[in-house]
């Protein structure tokens, strides 16, 4: 294929959106970003896309574009995370026409607690940020003949040194582990965590685009499937990662966090915490309750893009999310008490 004149990239200051654009830059396209404050560069723009007009630079063919923006907060009520992740879809469709080859970047979780992205009911999905992805997808099979929809988990840092331009998502976790903000770790120790490299995602965004656009609707599922890490092997890859950015900086270690089933949880300490826990305790609780989920998958997700072993991955984004937050890296966790 012949190198597309003009490329568009949203959220290209996120995570993977500003990996996908330095991607399609390496590949020689000529790549152009937009996200809420812009970002630096001739060519990125700021567009809160969905509530704005798109700026007079933005009109016009596009070759290729690729989806990236997301607000990923689990909590939102439905009419928002529709705002956030539905209505922004709408206007990308709105600019680019159907002539244009289409990238959506989706979630492996968007097929929510019944393995389909069919349902409209929110309680069909273990959030709203679930249920708003399988929302536009939906969209997308109404309203395009041809669109490459990715999907993809847990994501990780760059390859070479775990590297991320924004650390979110997962990395409630290792915040908490030094913190002390969970007594216990909720979770099925044989789950299963499926995750990607920030380079995984691109990559194989770049590879898409220069193969042109699809007959039909193309689904691509990247991932470990089967071969993911489990539960425990992840928490002993963090807690490795962050005693020994820890022990170089002269920080006492962090000690393993005892495991207990979601159904133990619930049942018996949840109780005993709503109760017996002071307010701020209790809410860091409360907020730990929405991974649960996440940490007790036991069914792998079928991939069609199996990645490379992500463990070296994990423990290099680790100590870079440590790298850039010091502060929080170097607490010493306060003791739970009732």
């Amino acid at each position: 294929m012949t190198a597309p004149a003009r490329i568009l990239v949203t959220g290209a200051t996120g995570a993977v959106g500003s990996a996908v654009l330095r991607a399609l830059d390496a590949a020689g396209h000529r790549a152009y970003g937009v996200s809420r404050r812009g970002g630096p560069g001739a060519r990125q723009f700021a567009w809160r896309i969905g509530r704005q007009e798109p700026p007079r630079e933005l009109r016009g063919p596009w070759t290729a574009a690729v989806h990236c923006a997301a607000d990923t907060r689990w909590g939102l009520p439905v009419e928002r995370a529709e705002e956030a992740n539905v209505a922004p879809l709408r206007a990308l469709l709105s600019l680019i026409g159907p002539e244009t080859h289409l990238v959506h970047l989706s979630s492996s979780y968007v097929t929510g607690l019944e393995g389909s992205v069919a349902s409209d009911a929110p309680d069909a999905y273990r959030n709203s940020y679930e249920w708003s992805k399988a929302a536009a997808e939906r969209l997308l099979h109404t309203e395009r003949d041809s669109v490459d929809i990715v999907r993809f988990p847990i994501v990780m840092g760059a390859r070479a040194d775990g590297r991320l331009d924004r650390y979110s998502g997962f990395f409630w976790l290792p915040a908490s582990l030094c913190s002390g903000a969970v007594p216990a770790l909720v979770a099925h120790e044989k789950g299963l965590m499926d995750m990607v490299s920030t380079d995984d995602v691109a990559e194989h965004v770049a590879r898409l685009v220069a193969d042109g656009p699809p007959a039909g609707r193309r689904l691509s599922v990247l991932g470990r499937g089967d071969r993911a890490q489990r539960v425990d092997e992840v928490f002993d890859t963090v807690l490795d990662a962050l005693n020994s950015w820890r022990s170089e900086h002269g920080v006492p270690p962090l000690d393993p966090l005892p495991y207990v089933t979601p159904d133990q949880w619930n049942r018996f300490y949840l109780p005993f915490a709503e109760e017996y826990l002071d307010r701020t305790q209790l809410l860091r609780v409360t907020a730990f309750r929405a991974y649960q989920g996440y940490l007790s998958v036991t069914e792998p997700f079928e991939v069609t893009e199996r990645v490379a072993d992500t463990t070296r991955v994990l423990y290099q984004s680790i100590r870079g999310w440590a790298d850039a937050h010091g502060t929080s890296a170097r607490r010493i966790p306060r003791p739970w008490s009732a």
